[in-house]
């Protein structure tokens, strides 16, 4: 991934980004950042890791040949209005707005391929896991563009964009949902006797180690939940508390009420 990147918008996301493209390598020159109002953000990037402040959005569409919208979606408008005189057909464009469709950015450029992706967090330390979704001008080579970049700080699948706000609800937001159940196990350690610094330790291998298992084996969640569940035995009497109170449906009710939030977004 060898092209300049321009940020628009100096946030969570951007930061995250950021620091996971350092740690895969990338060079710092070719990270370029600017934002309307948080000049604070943008000084602590420079400061922390090397990217190169950009003031003036035209300057930034000079520069760069991947433009990535970070801003809040509310702020769509006025930044494209600054973006759009100076954006041409070299351009990709990729937007992480959530809720927003590529073809509500198409409006402002003429022809310019967009690529609405979704990451999260975890890119951070490079594991983040991203959707991306097409637009109408997008060729082979933004396609290329865009799963290269992504694939540096984690996993990177293509998704139709029908799909996307559902994506924002499970891999976008669910994080969250994971550092909620590490909190939970952690301050349930406490409770039971187990001190602080311990009861984190077990907690956050427990996550990264079950989540692994997963993955590398290919083995089926309920498969591997049912291994571990011995008759009569703890795991058992745990997950009976779990079921007693709703734990599955709730989740599933939590995706579904942040996918309807990401298209209230949208709207």
């Amino acid at each position: 991934m060898n092209a300049t990147l321009g940020f628009v918008g100096a946030g969570n996301f951007t930061e995250a980004l950021v620091r996971g493209l350092c740690m895969a390598g990338v060079e710092r020159d070719r990270l370029l950042v600017t934002t309307r109002s948080r000049l604070d953000r943008l000084e602590a990037l420079q400061r922390q890791w090397g990217v190169v402040p950009v003031r003036d959005k035209t300057e930034l569409c000079r520069a760069a040949s991947i433009l990535i919208l970070a801003m809040k979606p509310q702020d769509l408008h006025e930044a494209m209005r600054e973006l759009a005189p100076a954006v041409t057909s070299r351009h990709l464009l990729i937007s992480v707005l959530a809720g927003v469709p590529a073809a509500a950015v198409e409006r402002y450029v003429d022809g310019a391929p967009v690529i609405r992706a979704m990451p999260n967090l975890p890119m951070a330390v490079r594991a983040g896991a991203t959707a991306i979704a097409c637009g109408r001008h997008v060729r082979d080579e933004h396609r290329a563009q865009a799963r290269a970049l992504f694939d540096l700080v984690g996993e990177t699948v293509e998704v139709s964009e029908e799909w996307m706000n559902a994506v924002t609800a499970v891999s976008g937001s669910g994080p969250a949902y994971v550092y909620l159940l590490i909190e939970a196990l952690i301050e349930a350690a406490v409770a039971v006797g187990i001190p602080l610094e311990p009861a984190r330790a077990l907690a956050l291998q427990t996550v990264l180690g079950a989540a692994r298992l997963v993955r590398d084996t290919g083995a089926d969640p309920a498969d591997l939940r049912h291994r571990v569940t011995s008759p009569g035995g703890t795991t058992r009497a745990a997950l009976a508390v779990l079921e007693a109170r709703g734990f599955k449906p709730a989740v599933i009710e939590a995706v579904r009420r942040a996918t309807e939030r990401a298209r209230e977004l949208g709207a």
